[in-house]
């Protein structure tokens, strides 16, 4: 499909309300008459006795199975032999790596995707593809895909009760679309469905801007509220959005590039995807050379929404050595990274330059 624009743009259906997972079985039941279902330990802890039991009034048949916390080919490959012949539907319950483990092996086995965020993190429930690690949670590629989600379950209720953190990092994550769709989108074909990828980017922007604050509070107490629907709005249906309209004209860049590079260092795995997209952010206007006046807005917004700017609260609490800085640099570059989306030239020694001086200014 090369020189294509695939657009993929939402998912066949999105359904988001509280409650919604009390109807599980009667929606699945619409597409399939059993599932086999993907999904971590807190992520089950939190709905899957809701969910079970409309499955089981709907008369679905349903296996589940954990994964074992990365998406790599190997658990793919792993999962894949437990599934039945007949199965109808692959399910995936939890967050971005259960979707994207979820959705890498329902394309694998030409299967339907079912997706059930338990978490308001990233947008992988609707994105048509999946990231791909090593089974040491080293970035790898991203695998995209002609098929999108078949349906989309979101409860209000399941993700105000899920740690705060995560609705952070799915701010952060969503907020770096504005940031990099129109690097993505420079220089390339203006067409409608570009145009509208760059006007969701904006829409998840302001909606953020807007509504982070309140959904934050919310989320604290566990309020299913007005605020939190519309910021798990952005962060799921509408960020999936930006690159299914847009394609490859509204990809990542040097964010989610340093993000990637960012798992080469061991400290690193115990902060979330979009919490290490959050500092990509910051490196990525230090490349784009922006005013100090633009650094201080997201910084200012990291601040008052928890988001990490600095590398000690990615779990970095030492000074990385040259040859660390190098090698976070060298796989940002690779490739099958996305820094390649920057409509400039991008060194491993500006990314280095880049990273040091981010660290100066967030003091």
């Amino acid at each position: 499909m090369n020189g294509v624009h695939f657009v993929l743009g939402s998912p066949n259906a999105y359904i988001h309300e509280p409650g919604i997972l009390h109807k599980a079985g009667e929606w699945m039941g619409q597409y399939g008459r059993s599932a086999f279902i993907i999904t971590g330990e807190h992520s089950w802890n939190s709905c899957g006795e809701r969910m079970t039991a409309s499955l089981d009034e709907a008369g679905l048949r349903y296996d589940v199975h954990k994964y074992r916390g990365e998406c790599s080919y190997e658990e793919v490959s792993r999962l894949q032999a437990l599934v039945a012949p007949d199965t109808d539907l692959i399910c995936g319950v939890g967050g971005g790596k259960v979707m994207d483990t979820a959705k890498a092996l329902a394309n694998a086995m030409g299967k339907p995707f079912v997706a059930v965020p338990t978490l308001a993190a990233t947008c992988a429930a609707v994105a048509n593809l999946s990231v791909m690690y090593s089974e040491e949670g080293v970035y790898l590629h991203f695998q995209v895909f002609y098929r999108g989600t078949l349906l989309c379950l979101v409860d209000t209720d399941i993700i105000a009760q899920a740690p705060v953190r995560y609705l952070s990092a799915g701010i952060a994550d969503t907020l770096a679309k504005w940031i990099e769709a129109p690097m993505s989108a420079t220089g390339k074909k203006q067409n409608l469905p570009t145009i509208g990828g760059l006007q969701a980017a904006k829409l998840c922007y302001d909606t953020l801007l807007q509504y982070s604050a309140q959904a934050m509070e919310d989320a604290r107490q566990g309020i299913p509220s007005e605020a939190l629907q519309h910021v798990i709005d952005a962060n799921i249906l509408f960020s999936g959005l930006v690159g299914g309209l847009g394609e490859d004209n509204c990809r990542s860049a040097a964010a989610h590039a340093i993000h990637n590079g960012l798992t080469v260092i061991p400290e690193s795995h115990e902060a979330y995807h979009g919490e290490k997209v959050a500092y990509g952010i910051l490196v990525q206007l230090v490349l784009e050379n922006r005013p100090q006046s633009d650094l201080d807005e997201v910084l200012d917004f990291y601040k008052s929404t928890g988001i990490p700017y600095r590398l000690e609260q990615l779990g970095i609490r030492r000074e990385l050595t040259e040859q660390e800085l190098q090698e976070i640099a060298r796989i940002s570059l690779l490739p099958e990274s996305t820094m390649g989306n920057m409509p400039f030239p991008v060194t491993a020694d500006s990314v280095v330059d880049a990273i040091r001086k981010v660290e100066l200014f967030s003091r």
